[in-house]
């Protein structure tokens, strides 16, 4: 009765400090390794000037981060040059010349201006009246999507990147639509779009944008307004890249340390028992061959590769296609991180937090495409929990992946796991259900969910983003020690997985029992790594899936008897247990 009275104590406090930690997040600083504006270096480049800037001023970026540089053509006074900076209180002239104009409050939007000059630019003997602008956009790790505008008379034609996808075109701060637009690539070629309704500057491709162009209008032929757009985007495994890995690296390193801790605390308190005396004579390690253990079933080694699909789309394919955001109106609920945006298409979980963003995401510029999107973004998501539900943990979670690799870790150091018992389980439903509070409550406190998020770190740092580590990096550490010890910790009280569960019973994959088969042996509890015990306890029922299966077929693997387990898709069986598959395992290799 004393244990249970702590056991529970211990879970009230655990609760407790979930529910109150989250407005207090901007004091638990694990590591604070991120983009604050006011770090980068800004200086005169000494570089030579890039073939996408057409303009006689322009800006580019070092090649290790956090810094920005400046170049004017020859002749060019650096007095007659004014940076514009976005603030927390709005546009603002900074400097003229060459002074530094990075402050505390930047945005990471600037925009540099020189006066207008006379030019013949078309080569026709008449000169033009021409107005050279750049724009550059650094620090590009947060999460808005909203368009960010100058609004500045000084600044009448203007480019914003919005979505890391659309270039929209304003005029006298005004959408320009229907206009012609010439672009100046990357490689020094020249073409010629138009902008769509919306402003977008039709056709213009994501490479172009991600490694700068030059946009030029002339709404009379007299006057012509030149911007050369510079985005902040480091390509992968640059030095940009690494040094983005150090909050994530922080994070494994704090959890070996766990979990080195955690195996010393348990040989401590089991030293006396003698099941203890039995299991220490297994030497702890990695032995040969324990990390290439094959398994004889199709259905997990596809399981395994949609993992790994999954980890790849929702972290790097965007950037690595030049397509960005290419279907960025589609969600698909796994617990991926949408501050890493290359992804291929999006992710709901900061909506479903921040849910008034969600009809506010375009503001006023487009209210008839914003509601279109929500409408999609809401349609698809609903979709997806109805039709495929948590067999989107098992098959696409980059969360799945990391807690199956730190099991995989565990098994060949040969270290026990800790068994969820009936009573253990019990303990952590109220956990589950905190964080579902907190994923949910948000929306009315104001509170944001991303700075607890445990799983923010790992796709952003991997994305070659750098991040706050926050309350959610402390989490993120008790999460990698919890998925080595327990498997498929995070999925046992993850909030996202559970609203994806209550649909169950529209799934178009269901977990199927024949009763009548079932022997009750309990190796499908033992496999299961979300500890459903219903599974074989329940004599009554056909559909044995819970709001909990993820639907990874474990239990299926591991049945011993013909036809017991089975797991359909839309009324068909797709696979299903086996004697002689179980029974196989155990015989042994034909030689020659």
């Amino acid at each position: 009765m004393k244990k249970k009275r702590i056991g529970i104590a211990v879970v009230c406090a655990v609760c407790a400090f979930l529910l109150v930690s989250p407005f207090f997040t901007t004091y638990f600083v694990l590591y604070d390794y991120h983009m604050e504006v006011s770090d980068y270096q800004y200086a005169k480049s000494e570089e030579e000037k890039p073939l996408s800037a057409d303009t006689s001023v322009w800006f580019s970026y070092g090649d290790d981060g956090k810094e920005v540089f400046y170049g004017t053509d020859e002749g060019i006074s650096e007095e007659s040059l004014t940076v514009y900076a976005l603030t927390q209180i709005g546009e603002i002239s900074v400097t003229n010349g060459s002074k530094s104009p990075i402050q505390e409050d930047s945005l990471g939007h600037f925009i540099a201006a020189l006066p207008m000059t006379e030019l013949d630019i078309d080569g026709d003997g008449d000169t033009e009246q021409v107005y050279d602008y750049v724009r550059a956009d650094f620090g590009m790790n947060s999460f808005n999507p909203a368009p960010q505008r100058f609004l500045s008379e000084e600044i009448p034609f203007e480019l914003v990147f919005t979505e890391r996808k659309y270039v929209m075109v304003y005029y006298e701060n005004e959408i320009l639509t229907d206009a012609e637009i010439t672009v100046t690539s990357y490689n020094g070629e020249t073409n010629t779009y138009r902008t769509n309704e919306n402003g977008w500057i039709d056709g213009l491709s994501i490479r172009d944008i991600r490694e700068g162009f030059t946009a030029s209008y002339s709404p009379d032929g007299e006057r012509v307004y030149r911007m050369q757009y510079a985005l902040e985007d480091y390509s992968y495994f640059s030095v940009h890249f690494w040094k983005a890995q150090l909050p994530l690296l922080l994070v494994f390193a704090l959890a070996c340390i766990g979990i080195v801790a955690v195996q010393f605390i348990r040989n401590c308190l089991k030293r006396n028992k003698p099941e203890y005396k039995i299991y220490s004579r297994e030497r702890v390690g990695i032995y040969p061959n324990t990390l290439h253990q094959k398994t004889t079933s199709k259905f997990l080694m596809i399981r395994w590769l949609c993992l790994f699909a999954g980890m790849f789309l929702w972290t790097y394919a965007g950037k690595l296609i030049h397509q960005g955001q290419l279907w960025n109106e589609i969600a698909i609920p796994v617990f991926s991180c949408p501050f890493n945006l290359d992804q291929v298409v999006e992710v709901p979980c900061y909506y479903l937090s921040h849910l008034p963003y969600l009809f506010s995401r375009y503001g006023e510029d487009f209210p008839v495409l914003n509601l279109i999107y929500a409408l999609t973004f809401l349609g698809t998501l609903l979709l997806c929990f109805i039709l495929l539900g948590r067999i989107l943990c098992g098959f696409l979670c980059p969360a799945g992946l990391l807690q199956d690799l730190m099991d995989k870790l565990r098994r060949a150091l040969h270290i026990r796991p800790i068994v969820v018992t009936d009573r253990i389980n019990r303990f952590l439903q109220p956990i589950k259900w905190v964080w579902i509070v907190l994923f949910l409550g948000f929306i009315f406190t104001g509170g944001d969910f991303c700075d607890i998020c445990p799983l923010k770190v790992f796709t952003t740092a991997q994305g070659g983003f750098w991040t706050n580590l926050y309350l959610g990096g402390f989490f993120a550490v008790v999460i990698l020690i919890s998925s080595f010890f327990i498997k498929r910790f995070w999925c046992i009280i993850c909030p996202m997985g559970y609203l994806m569960g209550l649909f169950k019973r529209f799934n178009l994959f269901k977990l199927k029992k024949d009763c009548t088969a079932c022997t009750e042996c309990g190796a499908c509890y033992d496999s299961c790594p979300m500890w459903i015990k219903s599974i074989y306890t329940k004599r009554d029922k056909e559909n044995v899936q819970t709001v909990d299966c993820i639907m990874c077929g474990k239990c299926i693997n591991k049945c011993p008897e013909d036809h017991a387990l089975s797991m359909n898709f839309c009324g068909k069986t797709i696979y299903k247990s086996s004697r002689g598959t179980f029974m196989s395992k155990f015989s042994e290799k034909k030689e020659g």
